[in-house]
């Protein structure tokens, strides 16, 4: 799951407890980052042939979040996702800013995931194009200390979906490690589909979370589509460039009961 920290989660006064050492929370999720851009750029030109590459710069303001102080988030996003002959990867990290109880700075958050994919077997003519063998690594800290380090291993297919646009399209069923400062980090399952669709400058893509059997919280559903458009060919440039919104429904947000969360945003996206 895609757990956007906050830092006004209900375990707050219990994280504080612990006396984190909030340097290096943050330091680590970063460290990771680096690490992780340095080794995809260097899979991407190893002897395995790179069928597609992408890495995007985007910024996300919205007002009306749950669990963040005034429903204000601002994130920043560095995104990459490539596909090779031996499977694919994707990984992204956030940096979301919100409203604090300190006047003098901003809530200062970090989210990422490196969700790396091995080819199994593919198919021809087939619904279900390719098995994988599906892993994923999901950091985060945030400004009140909070941190987690969850491992995801499963399987998962990518699919042919016949709808005339539709350039990509992933189903996959993970086992979920959770290992977080707070007190809820039972082990739990979670389906993921994703998709990529885009017609005439107009782009529709995102992903569906389904969190369950964890013993300590709510199972929880994510519904993010972004729907942008493309003015690349509009300004004449090499790059694209999409403007447009994100949607955000949350069902029981971080496992909790009965915090749904259904906001839009405004979206900037740039592709290098």
């Amino acid at each position: 799951m895609r757990y956007h920290t906050s830092i006004d989660l209900p375990s707050v006064a219990q994280l504080k407890k612990t006396r984190l050492n909030i340097k290096r929370s943050f330091a680590k999720p970063l460290t990771t980052a680096l690490v992780a851009v340095v080794a995809l750029a260097g899979m991407s030109h190893s002897q395995a042939k790179v069928l597609f590459s992408d890495t995007s710069v985007s910024l996300l303001y919205g007002e009306d979040y749950e669990l963040a102080k005034d429903g204000e988030l601002t994130t920043l996003t560095l995104e990459h996702a490539s596909t090779h002959t031996w499977g694919g990867v994707f990984f992204f990290v956030d940096r979301l800013q919100g409203a604090s109880d300190n006047e003098k700075s901003r809530a200062k958050d970090i989210y990422g995931e490196l969700a790396p994919k091995f080819k199994v077997a593919s198919f021809d003519d087939s619904f279900i194009k390719q098995v994988n063998f599906a892993a994923q690594y999901e950091f985060g800290s945030n400004s009140s200390g909070f941190s987690q380090d969850n491992y995801l291993v499963g399987v998962g297919a990518d699919l042919d979906v016949p709808i005339p646009g539709m350039k990509y399209a992933s189903a996959s069923l993970y086992h979920v490690l959770n290992n977080n400062s707070g007190p809820n980090d039972a082990d739990d399952q979670q389906i993921t589909l994703t998709y990529g669709w885009e017609k005439n400058n107009f782009v529709i893509d995102g992903y569906v979370d389904y969190s369950f059997n964890n013993d300590d919280l709510e199972d929880q559903l994510h519904i993010n589509p972004q729907i942008k458009y493309n003015l690349q060919q509009a300004l004449g440039i090499d790059n694209r460039v999409e403007v447009g919104i994100e949607y955000s429904y949350w069902r029981n947000k971080f496992g909790l009961d009965g915090v749904n969360q259904s906001v839009p945003s405004a979206l900037v996206k740039v592709h290098f």
